[in-house]
């Protein structure tokens, strides 16, 4: 991996805050790794959105399941604050965090 001091380090924080990561992705154009980050961040908050919406419908269609949902979403967004956190540090040591299921489709976008 390239070093990341060659990398600015405001992009790459940027790059795992929910939809901040829009910012780097398209002010980075030129620089491979800020936008596979970016894409990396922006497809994990994608999987949290879609777990929100999915846990919403959920509740809706079956009510004796809505009280559930706060606790799924405690537990999701748990989770996304400390792989977003640990991928900013390795950003910022220039590696990459790879996320099983996800992290395969950052090389598309």
């Amino acid at each position: 991996m390239p070093d990341s001091r060659s990398h600015p380090p405001g992009l790459l924080v940027l790059c795992y805050l929910t939809f901040l990561g829009f910012i780097p992705l398209l002010a980075a154009k030129q620089n491979r790794e800020v936008r596979w980050h970016a894409a990396n961040g922006l497809l994990l908050f994608g999987v949290v959105v879609a777990i929100g919406v999915a846990a919403t419908v959920i509740g809706i269609l079956v009510p004796p399941l809505s009280c559930l949902y706060g606790i799924v979403m405690f537990v999701v967004l748990v989770l996304y604050t400390i792989v977003a956190i640990l991928a900013v540090v390795k950003a910022l040591d220039g590696e990459r965090l790879i996320v099983p299921g996800i992290s395969r489709y950052a090389d598309r976008i």
